[in-house]
């Protein structure tokens, strides 16, 4: 009975789609998606989309959601059409609300967590929601990370020793190294964690985010004496996604001075005659024995 149902049902939705008031033929090709940014600084506004592959004028109902509780619903046809509840953490821009879109104006740690929306058709009767979408209110780091090196000056055979430090913020930041703009193996480095820094904006405990480096210099292709580029990246979050960047981004580069020392020579430096200048010699060698006799022969006369 049910197959018969679906059936009927979609038979009536590709009607409908004939005469041009829906853009689907069959239900389960209806996608809707809640779209918004994932991070938004303390204070600043939101506006979330609720998106979806229906004729705008089929729709009857759009719901907004935060943790599964009615933020806004809209119904077509009713005075007035939308329905305002409160929303925790924030308020809602009145003059930007539109059926599926709404915006959400300074915006506390509160208002954080996870949003979803919901479009309904009254012919056929049909209703579809979107996913979850986490929304994370933050706080932007204070400065750039700083960058502590054991020795600006090594040999190439030692490894390259140094700590990071990110700015404090909230979340606390992730930190990724690079040098001479590489970036490095995360098997190189050694997280130590997130540690408090007694800082609070607005209520909210700061935290930083601690990263030690230890890279073997043997496995770069060195000049004598190069000097190489050592860079702590600090963001929020830990990787940009393909439509958004990085919320928050801050970076120190410092330089270490790499020696490289020649290896010793293997053997005694020889000097190499050619025969021109070895005929020469020994005629200049004959020459002074000649002279050499002579003169004790006259000697004796």
């Amino acid at each position: 009975m049910k197959m018969e149902w679906r059936g009927v049902l979609d038979f009536r939705l590709l009607l409908l789609y004939t005469c041009g008031i829906i853009e689907v033929q069959s239900m389960s090709e209806v996608w809707v998606e809640l779209r918004g940014p994932r991070f938004v600084v303390h204070h600043n506004s939101a506006t979330l989309r609720c998106d979806h592959n229906v004729d705008p004028e089929a729709l009857y109902k759009v719901v907004f959601y935060k943790h599964g509780q009615r933020i806004m619903k809209f119904v077509r046809g009713r005075d007035p059409p939308y329905e305002l509840y409160n929303v925790t953490g924030a308020d809602i821009n009145l003059r930007h609300l539109q059926p599926t879109s709404i915006t959400l104006e300074r915006m506390d740690f509160a208002a954080s967590g996870p949003y979803a929306c919901e479009i309904a058709l009254e012919t056929p009767l049909y209703s579809k929601i979107s996913k979850f979408h986490e929304v994370n209110v933050i706080v932007r780091q204070k400065y750039r990370p700083k960058i502590k090196i054991k020795h600006k000056k090594l040999p190439a055979s030692e490894h390259l020793k140094a700590t990071c430090q990110s700015g404090p913020a909230y979340p606390a930041p992730h930190l990724t190294w690079f040098i001479n703009n590489n970036k490095v193996d995360e098997r190189l480095t050694v997280p130590h964690g997130t540690m408090k820094v007694h800082r609070h904006h607005h209520g909210m405990p700061l935290s930083a985010t601690v990263s030690e480096l230890n890279f073997p210099l043997d496995t770069m292709d060195l000049y004598p004496n190069q000097t190489v580029e050592i860079t702590c990246l600090s963001t929020i979050p830990s990787y940009a996604s393909e439509f958004e960047g990085f919320a928050d981004v801050q970076n120190s580069t410092v330089s270490a001075n790499v020696i490289r020392h020649e290896p010793a020579p293997t053997q005694l430096p020889v000097k190499i005659i050619s025969p021109e200048m070895n005929v020469s010699h020994r005629c200049t060698h004959n020459i002074i024995i000649i002279l050499t006799s002579l003169m004790c022969h006259f000697r004796f006369y």
